[in-house]
């Protein structure tokens, strides 16, 4: 198995763990992200771009920390709307990530 295959892997079994703990503890919103992050880090840091999966985890952990402290602010928002903004700053890091890349 290559470094790119094990990384899938193990990025897939970080998604269903934690999927098994957000069911377990009914924190799909925003856990979700923490659960993405989580798996994204893992495999970038397998794949040795520690500083990619630093920065993909601390973004994915920013979202959860605006959620949980300011969701009474948010709570106004259309959750249309919301999950708009977040798809969008997504796929923003994408084109980022994408663009910097050497």
């Amino acid at each position: 198995m290559n470094n790119k295959q094990l990384a899938s892997s193990v990025s897939w079994g970080v998604i269903l763990i934690g999927a098994g703990v957000l069911y377990f503890f009914d924190w799909w919103w925003p856990g979700v992200m923490l659960v993405v992050g989580a798996a994204s880090a893992t495999e970038l840091m397998i794949r040795g771009r520690m500083k990619e999966a630093a920065g993909s985890f601390f973004f994915f952990i920013a979202i959860v920390v605006v959620f949980e402290f300011l969701w009474g602010a948010l709570a106004a928002i259309p959750w249309t709307a919301l999950i708009a903004l977040v798809l969008i700053g997504m796929g923003g890091m994408v084109i980022v990530q994408a663009l910097t890349k050497k």
